[in-house]
């Protein structure tokens, strides 16, 4: 398998106190976490996911089970054109750690390599910039959100080289939520369920098949009607004809989206509901092709429904589409680790 884009965005994933977890994981292109029921595999993904969609929406961490102050730390590696960006303004680096510390509210700190840029807190509904100085903002209970990160008190008066430190940070932050808001990040599992069949076509998943595969007819339907997916069709259609459905498509039949193929005794399936394993596959190799460049995928119970030898297909499904993508997956089973046998895998086990 190669690996000739290898793109790893989060270098390192550091836990401690959620969920009892106290673990760092240095990552790699493919990053496999395994271990026994309850050792917190689910939990991990779910505090990374969290943290990444508190770029997006409000930080979001009062659910979860904790013991005593909590912590994550992810590092994430930066491009040269976001590398160049921040030494605009004074930052040299080749990573960025956002840490986030929670008691009865949330500290957060963004490092550019060993450079503290911003210390921010969201305590009791005020929120404040702790570093470079203090002073009471408007919201930072969303991560690096400069509009948020604004004095509340317009009539403050940032003078010195306070007003200079605190303006370059703010300048990081906006080079890094830009950066960190063009990269593909999705979430799928812990069950794939989707039906055979849909009434409708909805075009606004273009890049992701839902949590549990919902939009993977949708999306497999466009591709095919794509010319410039060819290529991918027909990958697809080989690799499935290899597990025994025939003449595989998905597309308009009586007024309705369907999946159709051939199965091994010869009978057609048209909308019919899909084998079980045959969901996963279908549901790892849509997410891989059409996933935005670069991307990070979460994949939780990747071997949901699979049974030995089939690691050999998500193997070559992997070799495929890997480049310009990073894969967090969870996986239970430990034949499925066995038979991945792929380089450039990093393997934590919880147990």
């Amino acid at each position: 398998m190669h690996f000739q884009n290898n793109v790893v965005l989060i270098t390192r994933i550091s836990i401690k106190g959620f969920y009892g977890i106290n673990t760092s994981i240095e990552l790699g292109p493919l990053t496999i976490i395994t271990g026994p029921p309850g050792s917190g595999k689910s939990m991990i993904i779910e505090l990374v996911w969290r943290i990444l969609r508190g770029i997006r929406d409000r930080l979001f961490l009062e659910d979860l089970v904790r013991i005593g102050d909590a912590r994550i730390d992810i590092t994430m590696a930066l491009d040269d054109r976001v590398r160049k960006r921040l030494e605009e303004v004074g930052y040299q680096g080749d990573s960025v750690t956002i840490s986030v510390g929670f008691d009865d509210g949330y500290t957060n700190v963004v490092r550019v390599g060993d450079r503290e840029v911003i210390v921010t807190e969201f305590r009791n509904g005020v929120s404040r910039v702790k570093y470079p100085l203090d002073v009471e903002v408007a919201d930072a209970s969303t991560l690096l959100n400069p509009d948020g990160l604004s004095p509340k008190e317009q009539a403050l008066q940032l003078v010195g080289s306070a007003s200079e430190d605190y303006e370059s940070a703010l300048s990081v932050v906006r080079v890094l939520r830009d950066y960190l808001l063009s990269v593909g990040i999705y979430r799928i599992g812990p069950y794939i369920d989707f039906r055979g069949r849909v009434r409708s076509a909805d075009s606004s998943h273009t890049d992701f098949i839902g949590e549990h595969g919902e939009h993977v007819v949708e999306i497999l339907s466009q591709l095919f009607t794509d010319p410039r997916r060819d290529t991918d069709v027909r990958f697809l259609r080989r690799t499935l004809s290899e597990l025994g459905f025939r003449n595989f498509r998905a597309g308009w039949y009586n007024g309705e989206l369907v999946i159709s193929y051939v199965d091994r005794r010869g009978l057609v399936h048209i909308g019919d509901e899909l084998p079980c394993h045959m969901k996963t596959i279908l549901a790892l190799v849509t997410q891989l092709m059409v996933a935005r460049k670069p991307s990070l995928i979460f994949f939780e119970n990747t071997d949901y429904c699979l049974s030995e030898g089939l690691g050999n297909t998500v193997t070559k499904l992997l070799s495929n589409y890997i480049d310009s993508r990073q894969l967090i997956m969870e996986v239970r089973n430990k034949w499925f680790i066995e038979e991945l046998k792929m380089p450039h895998v990093v393997l934590h086990n919880m147990g």
